[in-house]
């Protein structure tokens, strides 16, 4: 009866674990030193009756691998007990489980995996800038996959917008935050390198020359 409520208990403890595609993931477990085979399943869904014989271990090495996916990819960490996955894939997102009969263990981990974020990229919207009150916009997107989260960001703190309209305060630092369950990638600027008028500033010393000439002009006439 004792064993059968140590794995009731740990049937029902579900782990969530995120990875990157390309990286890595450990499946992080005590170690069992009452038997010396384990076994690791997979499968699609929570069901454990949809969970396949994936990995075999004997004596902290990897006696087994079931599935062809897996089998240059599987290895232990530091002689334990802990499975990792290298080289991560979009298809290895689903329920993993661990089981030591000799103790009636039972532990679940959900993998998700998710893309990597691209860099967020900024840019000045067309017609941004107006004569007058001097409005800019700057937008930050990514491209790439879905399911990436964009916002601006000001002092560690989150404007939850991708577009940035800005009057005045072009000097400050803002930051664009690109991220998804699994990782991030930020892009830092200073609104001024976008936003300032060049073509205006450089009609503005123009018009200074001109003045200046005409003043010679009217002083060597006198």
């Amino acid at each position: 009866m004792m064993f059968y409520n140590l794995f009731s208990v740990w049937s029902q403890d579900l782990q969530q674990v995120k990875g990157i595609v390309g990286e890595s993931i450990t499946f992080e477990i005590p170690n069992l030193l009452t038997n010396p085979e384990i076994n690791w399943r997979y499968g699609p869904t929570s069901a454990s009756s949809s969970a396949k014989l994936t990995v075999r271990i004997i004596n902290r090495k990897i006696e087994t691998v079931y599935e062809e996916r897996f089998k240059t990819r599987l290895q232990l960490v530091n002689n334990t007990d802990s499975l990792r996955i290298n080289n991560l894939q979009k298809s290895d997102s689903g329920f993993y489980q661990v089981e030591d009969f000799g103790t009636r263990f039972l532990k679940k981990f959900q993998l998700t995996v998710y893309n990597p974020v691209p860099e967020p990229h900024v840019k000045k919207m067309d017609g941004s800038v107006e004569l007058g009150n001097r409005t800019c916009t700057l937008l930050c997107s990514v491209g790439g996959p879905s399911g990436v989260t964009v916002s601006w960001m000001i002092d560690g703190k989150s404007l939850n917008t991708t577009q940035l309209k800005l009057t005045q305060g072009y000097n400050v630092t803002y930051t664009c935050v690109a991220s998804n369950p699994a990782s991030n990638q930020t892009v830092t600027v200073t609104p001024s390198n976008y936003c300032l008028d060049k073509g205006h500033g450089a009609v503005t010393q123009c018009n200074h020359y001109i003045v200046i000439i005409a003043l010679c002009l009217s002083w060597l006439s006198l």
